[in-house]
């Protein structure tokens, strides 16, 4: 069992270096809403535990693990697309159970159904898995590590009901109490019965009436005193009065000393159940671990499913290369997707552009999905991704001004800052929202590029939004930062949410200004106090953002006029395929008549051959006969096979028994018995027909290596197949296993009927399988056996030759 490795993520930590190992601050899991996207995943589990372990899911320590996961969740969606998801149901959290049998407490009859059911869900996972995980490594190695327990599942089934009730074949004991107690309650019945017919004029109404635990008859108050025994209750009204008879009471006494024995007897049977479990519990709990871990497995691919998610690929050198990426809280019909990179030609990214455009959205993206691909989720992108490992994740978004703690929102933006730089280093990513925001404008941008240097010196990875202009030059002078902007469309005053890298975002308050009507001479009073390098600056960018715009639509005109090549040459193709397929039709047509019409005359020419043999002695030779056979083929087609030439006269001898000839005249393939003293007449096996001809009337196909000792015709072994099949004692799913072999070799040994004998018991059996046999291939129809086969405890099955 070892031998299959370790199941992904079962243990936090692995192999790897220790600077690489994953060390997350909670509050990063919080402010990028990590934990709503696993919420919405947790809802796709099938059971508590799945659920339970999604809920607390974590960033793995290292990424060997992560990229575990990941291929697990890929096996999962593979499995989930082309069989649908393992059986669990009947997988309920039965710890509290185990650890109850752990310390000696006894179970409750429900609490071991439920036992039951897992043991029975652990067995029936284990069954798909084998039956369609061969491919597959990682559910391979999951399903070997379910332990069945079957043993104590039969126990427990043997001993209760699937609704709780301890069944009388639980124990001798309980069988011989329960038959003394129903045997006593029949015999105080028919006493009662005997009192209801001999003094119905006493009884209020003829009826048995319980009071407690005693069988009493309802007698009207004047007439209590004619009926020996016990008075029990008395009516609201005090006109009926309710006594036990004294023919009974001993009888009832009896019986509740035995309900009392029985009770003994089932707590005895529970407490020795509940034993027998303990002895496998730790086998259970580490079924439940596999149980759970699959789930999770499950529930994220059909997570990503939903979310048409691709496995991203998990890089150790930094590089994030994100393609059509939205953030998965987003409604996927409303999401712009996102393209990013980071880390390969620069490492700081420094992204401009108007209030409400999206630069938030795209730093909560961006961390927000790293975190998924360290915990083995794959990512809701329309291209394939990858998304560098992090030993954390340091995030400074929103504004957390506190009146309580006198922070402004500058003062709460340094102390997030201020702890980054205790921790940050080559494995960072660092999310900054709004940098240097809250303070003077110059102040501000002189010390957010002294940040982002810092951040830079340490090796880290940098995303950060801005307003500032200065930024904007930063990041074309540094040698490692990179522009993005925010797309915003001034002419409806919208964001666009698009995510433009390499070009700087524009403020356009000046053109939003003007557009809402502010009056022109103020807006160019306004622009006499831009510095100069700041109006140089601008208009630089709307020179860039105006070509763009004009390759963009090259691009787009460009994608048109290939989509439309490309839909005249699948047309094309589409015209191709349809001809072809029409002369292949043809062709086969024309085939199907030749051989109707060859048919027809081979039929007739057995019929004539058949007559003239009858005749031969009398009318015809059997050189005669053979024109006669050639007369008749001609209208067969020519054959596609090429045959040996036949040897010439002086060769003849050289065929021998055992050749595999063919004879034209009767366009069969035949084998060679016999070869006359002159050799130039054979006697040739043709199927069931043993016919002499000419040596020269044949064509050799095959001659043997040597003479066979015998030309007698030998035959295959034939395999025996039995008329009947038994099934009574197993799941649905093994029977259906074995039967649909049965049925593949009763058709191959052309068995018109075969009998499958299932039981009647509950019926879960039978119906299973006749649900089976009714989507059958081989299966014509199939009736419930008649009397004396079985009833409705077997099945007669039709099949299909």
């Amino acid at each position: 069992m070892d031998a299959v490795g370790p199941l992904p993520g079962w243990r936090r930590g692995g192999a790897g270096s220790e600077d690489n190992e994953t060390s997350m601050d909670e509050r990063t899991y919080t402010l990028l809403e990590f934990d709503k996207v696993i919420e919405r995943m947790a809802e796709r589990a099938a059971t508590s535990l799945g659920r339970e372990r999604l809920s607390a899911l974590r960033c793995f320590s290292v990424p060997e693990d992560a990229e575990r996961e990941l291929a697990a969740v890929d096996e999962s969606l593979q499995m989930l697309l082309r069989f649908g998801p393992p059986p669990f149901a009947g997988v309920t959290d039965v710890r509290g159970s185990l650890r109850s049998v752990r310390i000696g407490g006894t179970l409750s009859p429900e609490s071991l159904v439920a036992v039951a059911d897992f043991m029975q869900a652990v067995r029936r996972i284990r069954q798909f898995m084998e039956r369609h995980g061969a491919s597959w490594p990682s559910l391979t190695g999951a399903a070997q590590r379910l332990t069945p327990t079957r043993a104590v599942e039969e126990q427990i089934r043997h001993a209760i009901d699937v609704d709780g009730t301890v069944l009388d074949q639980a124990s001798s004991a309980l069988r011989r109490l329960r038959s003394e107690r129903r045997a006593i309650q029949a015999r105080v019945r028919e006493v009662l019965d005997g009192f209801l017919r001999s003094h119905a004029k006493i009884l209020q109404e003829p009826v048995v009436a319980m009071r407690g635990n005693s069988l009493c008859l309802p007698v009207r108050v004047e007439f209590k005193n004619q009926i020996r025994g016990i008075i029990r209750d008395y009516s609201a009204s005090g006109a009926t009065v309710f006594i036990e008879p004294q023919a009974v009471v001993e009888q009832n006494q009896r019986a509740e000393r035995l309900a009392v024995e029985e009770e003994r007897e089932i707590e005895r049977i529970l407490h020795e159940l509940s034993q027998a479990v303990g002895g496998v519990a730790d086998v259970c709990e580490e079924n439940l671990e596999v149980v759970a871990r699959l789930d999770s497995w499950f529930a994220k691919a059909e997570w990503a499913r939903h979310e048409e998610a691709q496995r991203p690929t998990i890089r150790r050198d930094g590089v994030w290369r994100l393609r059509r990426a939205r953030h998965p809280l987003l409604p996927r019909g409303e999401a712009v997707p996102l393209d990013m990179s980071l880390g390969e030609s620069f490492r700081l990214l420094i992204i401009t552009g108007p209030n409400t455009g999206g630069k938030t959205v795209t730093l909560k993206t961006v961390g927000l999905l790293t975190l998924l691909a360290m915990c083995g989720c794959f990512l809701p992108t329309q291209g394939p991704s990858e998304v560098a490992w992090c030993r954390e994740i340091c995030v400074d978004i929103g504004d957390e001004q506190s009146i309580e703690q006198s922070l402004s929102t500058f003062s709460s933006h340094m102390r997030n800052i201020v702890s980054m730089l205790q921790t940050a280093g080559e494995h960072s990513l660092v999310l900054l929202d709004e940098l240097g925001a809250g303070t003077d404008p110059s102040e501000g941008a002189a010390l957010a590029m002294a940040i982002l240097d810092e951040f830079y010196a340490r090796g880290s990875r940098v995303v950060a939004t801005t307003h500032y202009p200065e930024l904007k030059a930063y990041a074309f002078s540094h040698p490692s930062a990179m522009n993005a902007s925010v797309e915003f469309d001034v002419d409806t005053l919208r964001p666009t949410y698009r995510l433009r890298m390499g070009v700087p975002g524009r403020s356009n308050a000046l053109t939003i200004a003007a557009r809402l009507g502010l009056p022109e001479a103020v807006i160019e009073r306004a622009r006499q106090g831009i510095a100069d390098t700041d109006v140089q600056m601008e208009d630089l960018i709307a020179k860039m953002e105006t070509a763009r715009k004009e390759a963009e639509r090259a691009l787009q005109q460009a994608a048109q006029e290939q989509a439309q090549a490309q839909k005249l040459r699948e047309d094309w193709e589409r015209r191709t395929r349809d001809l072809d397929e029409q002369a292949r039709q043809q062709q086969a047509a024309a085939t199907a008549a030749a051989e109707r019409i060859l048919e027809s005359a081979r039929r007739e020419a057995e019929s004539v051959i058949q007559e003239l043999r009858q005749l031969r002695a009398e009318v015809v030779k059997d050189h005669e006969l053979v024109a006669l056979r050639k007369r008749l083929e001609q209208a067969r087609p020519e054959p596609g096979e090429r045959a040996v030439s036949t040897p010439p006269a002086a060769d003849v001898g050289a065929l021998v028994p055992g050749t595999l000839v063919r004879v034209p005249s009767v366009g069969q393939k035949g084998e060679v018995l016999e070869v006359s003293a002159d050799g130039r007449e054979l006697v040739v096996q043709l199927g069931l027909l043993r016919m002499k001809v000419a040596a020269g009337e044949v064509e050799v196909l095959n001659r043997p290596a040597q003479a066979p000792k015998s030309t007698g015709v030998r035959r295959s072994a034939v395999k025996s197949v039995p008329l009947q099949m038994d099934v009574r004692g197993e799941t649905v799913d093994e029977a259906v296993h074995r039967l649909d072999k049965y049925l593949d070799d009763a058709v191959v040994a052309r068995l018109p009927r075969v009998t499958i004998i299932h039981g009647k018991g509950t019926g879960a059996l039978r119906d299973g399988v006749r649900r089976f046999l009714s989507a059958h291939r081989h299966v014509s129809s199939w009736a419930p056996g008649g009397p004396g086969e079985g009833g409705d405890g077997a099945t007669v099955v039709t099949l299909a030759l």
